[in-house]
């Protein structure tokens, strides 16, 4: 009976250590102390803009050198009455012995009184001092020029600062010709003085090549147009 207490009190000391036990683990050690955190506020980063300077801008101006397009072959001043033309043979005095398809000039004709401008055959233009080849005012006709049976080419009409360009389509010896008569048959011309004109002649392009073996060449005098006056 004793031993029956006894082993009683040693199961109830033994469930008593184990609670204590128990409990002692159960209680968790003391939480430490937080550590007071830093908090460091980093300034925004400002970037620098980038300093202006003063830009000087240079203005270049290109001033465009136009070349000479083509090559003088006349430059003359004359006088012109309501009467008379003048002719300019391309073979005496300009060198161009033919002038062929393609072959192309530029012809500027400045005068006082409105003249015809045009090219002929060289045998034509030896016939232009007949009654039968002078261009005529007609106001019925377009243009007011009848050119009866001339064959003009290169033709400028009543050209007082005028300009053209032409491109030849036949081959041939050819003279151009300044003609003051067609204002004979326009009364509003009648009794006028006579006038200075002012004619040139450039060749810009083609395939003819100038000759030298012109009059006026081998002694290097100018040779003047033939003015002739139909009375």
């Amino acid at each position: 009976m004793i031993r029956k207490k006894t082993m009683l009190v040693v199961a109830i000391l033994v469930m008593a250590a184990v609670c204590i036990a128990g409990c002692s683990v159960n209680v968790g050690a003391p939480a430490p102390t937080p550590v007071p955190t830093t908090v460091q506020t980093v300034p925004p980063t400002t970037t620098a803009e980038p300093t202006t300077l003063p830009v000087t801008t240079t203005i270049v101006t290109t001033t465009a050198t136009t070349a000479p397009v083509g090559k003088e072959i006349l430059h003359e001043t004359g006088s012109l009455t309501t009467k008379t033309y003048k002719t300019y043979d391309f073979k005496t005095l300009m060198g161009y012995k033919f002038l062929y398809p393609k072959d192309k000039f530029k012809i500027t004709i400045k005068s006082e009184k409105p003249v015809l401008g045009y090219a002929v055959s060289t045998e034509q233009a030896g016939q232009l001092q007949g009654s039968q080849l002078i261009p005529r005012y007609q106001s019925y006709i377009k243009g007011g020029i009848d050119w009866g049976l001339i064959k003009p080419v290169m033709i400028i009409e009543k050209a007082t600062d005028t300009t053209k360009e032409f491109t030849l389509q036949d081959v041939g010896p050819l003279t151009y010709v300044v003609d003051g008569r067609w204002m004979g048959y326009d009364s509003s011309y009648d009794n006028s003085p006579p006038f200075t004109y002012e004619i040139t002649i450039v060749k810009t392009g083609g395939p003819t090549e100038q000759s030298f073996d012109f009059a006026g060449y081998e002694t290097k005098e100018p040779v003047s147009s033939r003015t002739t006056e139909i009375v």
